[in-house]
This record gives C-alpha cells, sequence and structure tokens, in this order.
C-alpha cells in the first residue's frame, strides 16, 4: 500500500467519470504496506479506496476482487470492490489496473494497540473466511512464500548477512523442507494479516472488527500457517516473545468456529518458524533492493528474525501451552 504511482487530481477526476460515486472531494496516498499503490478517496457520496495494481497483471486481478465479493455475500468482515457503470470491477488508470473499493469504518490498528479482546475478534473473523472461502472455486496456489524460499532470492541475501545469520537462514531453510505441507488442511488463506490489514472501530469503549483487507496474497495454502502469520505479528511482546494470553484468544476464537485437528496443533511451532522466515527473506530482499515509489516503506527485516530466534528458544514451552489448552 505504498506509493508507487502517482495520480494527479484531472486524472482522478477524469476516471471517476466511470463510476456513479460522486464528484471528487479529496485524495491522499496511502504509505502503510508493501504491495500496491493505495488512496484514501473521498467523493460527494462517500469514502472509498483507490487501488493501482503495480505486480498483478489484468488476467490475475479477477480472482482477488471476485473472493472480496464472495467473502462479503457470505457476511465475513472484508473489503468490497466497487462496479462501474457497466458493471465492470477492474480498470485502468496511469497504465495500471486499477479498482475502487469501499472503505471500511475505522483505522487499520497498530502493533502497539493490539488486546486480547482484538485477537478474538479476528481469529473468530478469520475461521469464518476460511469456511465462506471453501465454496470459492477458483484457485491460486501460494507462489509468494514459495518465491521468497527459492534459490533466486536467498543467495544474493547470503552475501549480505553475517555468519551467524546465514547459518540461521540456512537452518530454517532446511527444517522448512521437512514440512509435510500437503497433510495439512488447506484452503483460501489471506497469507498476509498482519494487525494493520485489519479495520477496527469502537462501541462502548470496545472493539469492534470493521473489515479484513488487503486480500492480494490471499491464496490455496494450510490454514494454520494463516493463523501463524497472524500470531507473530499480533501476539508478540516489546521483548519479542509471544504473549500467551493473545495467542491463546486467537486459537481459541477460530477453534471455536473451525475446530482445529489435532495435526494442525502438533505443527503450531513449525508454522510459527516457517512464517516468521518467509517474512524475515521478503524484508531482507526489500532492504537490498528497494522498490521505486514516492512514498514506498520498507519494513525492517530483524523484526522477524528477531521473531524466530525467540521461536526457536520458546518452542518447548510453547507446545507446552498448546498440548494443555487443546
Amino acid at each position: 500500500m505504498s506509493v508507487y504511482t502517482t495520480v494527479s487530481k484531472a486524472e482522478l477526476e477524469h476516471f471517476l467519470l466511470q463510476y456513479n460515486i460522486g464528484e471528487l472531494v479529496d485524495f491522499n496516498g496511502i504509505t502503510a504496506g508493501m504491495e500496491n499503490t493505495n488512496y484514501f478517496l473521498n467523493t460527494t457520496q462517500g469514502r472509498y479506496v483507490l487501488t493501482l495494481y503495480e505486480s498483478y497483471s489484468k488476467e490475475e486481478l479477477p480472482y482477488f476482487l471476485g473472493l472480496m465479493q464472495h467473502l462479503s455475500a457470505n457476511k465475513v468482515e472484508t473489503i468490497k470492490p466497487v462496479a462501474n457503470k457497466k458493471g465492470e470491477l477492474l480498470q485502468e488508470l496511469c497504465a495500471k489496473p486499477a479498482a475502487i473499493i469501499e472503505r471500511l469504518q475505522g483505522d487499520a490498528l497498530k502493533q502497539s494497540e493490539v488486546s486480547v479482546e482484538h485477537c478474538r475478534l479476528i481469529g473468530n473473523a478469520l475461521a469464518r473466511f476460511h469456511l465462506a472461502g471453501k465454496s470459492y472455486s477458483p484457485r491460486r496456489n501460494n507462489e509468494d512464500r514459495c518465491y521468497y524460499l527459492s534459490l533466486k532470492i536467498i543467495e544474493p541475501l547470503l552475501s549480505a548477512l553475517s555468519n551467524e545469520d546465514q547459518q540461521l537462514l540456512k537452518q530454517e531453510l532446511d527444517f522448512h523442507q521437512t514440512i509435510k505441507w500437503d497433510q495439512l488442511p488447506s484452503g483460501i488463506t489471506h497469507s498476509d494479516l498482519f494487525c494493520d490489514n485489519a479495520i477496527f472501530y469502537k462501541i462502548n469503549n470496545k472493539p469492534v472488527l470493521s473489515g479484513i483487507i488487503d486480500l492480494y496474497l490471499s491464496c490455496y495454502d494450510a490454514f494454520i500457517y494463516d493463523l501463524a502469520i497472524i500470531a507473530n505479528d499480533w501476539c508478540f511482546d516489546s521483548n519479542y516473545h509471544l504473549d500467551q494470553e493473545r495467542y491463546l484468544a486467537v486459537l481459541s476464537a477460530y477453534d471455536q468456529i473451525r475446530p482445529l485437528e489435532r495435526i494442525e496443533k502438533q505443527a503450531w511451532v513449525s508454522m510459527l518458524r516457517s512464517a516468521a522466515l518467509r517474512f524475515w527473506i521478503s524484508r531482507l530482499d526489500n532492504k537490498l533492493n528497494p522498490p521505486e515509489g514516492e512514498m514506498v516503506l520498507c519494513k525492517s527485516p530483524d523484526e522477524y528474525k528477531r521473531k524466530l530466534q525467540a521461536c526457536l528458544q520458546d518452542q518447548e514451552e510453547i507446545m507446552r501451552v498448546i498440548n494443555s489448552s487443546f
């Protein structure tokens, strides 16, 4: 959601003539996130998000836009694309595929704001996301996870790392190869559900989930891996250790809707390690090969290295808690 492509007021006003959403009032770029160019967009009829797709083709995007519609129709709190006057969801702006998305009430959550109740809400919502996805027929494999664990990405990174970090990376790559992914319950996952990809507001000082955003890494993958991505972002304390109350809140709320299978519980630490490895590598790649753009955000890879190290240090205690709680 960094701004890679600059859109002028005149270009945007012309673009909006294709829609029945009113006239442009104002717009501004969103700097959070990594993949696409996004702008908050206010018109005389409402609030929206304009997305320009930087790395996806017109042929790939119907999968994601259709998934948004499908989840919304199945009462999963998520974003919904807006059709133009011809009923089309996907357009072109500044020579990039583009779409307008309904803007949700509330704001993206920050890591420092995450509470146990937020974790319960997102665990519940993700379980319903996974169940609803079973009736969505298009299938997209997790090419992103595989891409960042490929030699094409790994080899250039090794020379930039310390000997200690090289050893850690190689160790975890070897471990990753031992995971029997095809045995884990799988379906459509979000695959990038960091806390800033969930919008919340409050009623009587209690958080309410407005919706899950940024579905552009959604794919067919292991459900428990999706939960591990959440835990690694939502449930670590300031000392880089998993907060037991928060990650159990995620898992318990999820389990109440879609009961976890024994093999998933057994794979929990493996999934935490695999998810931490994937985002450590992707952030290293972004740091060493920064994308061009006007307001591009590159996140620190050290965060996920430290989380990976914490998983290794605490794995026996993490499994003890899981085994005693389910």
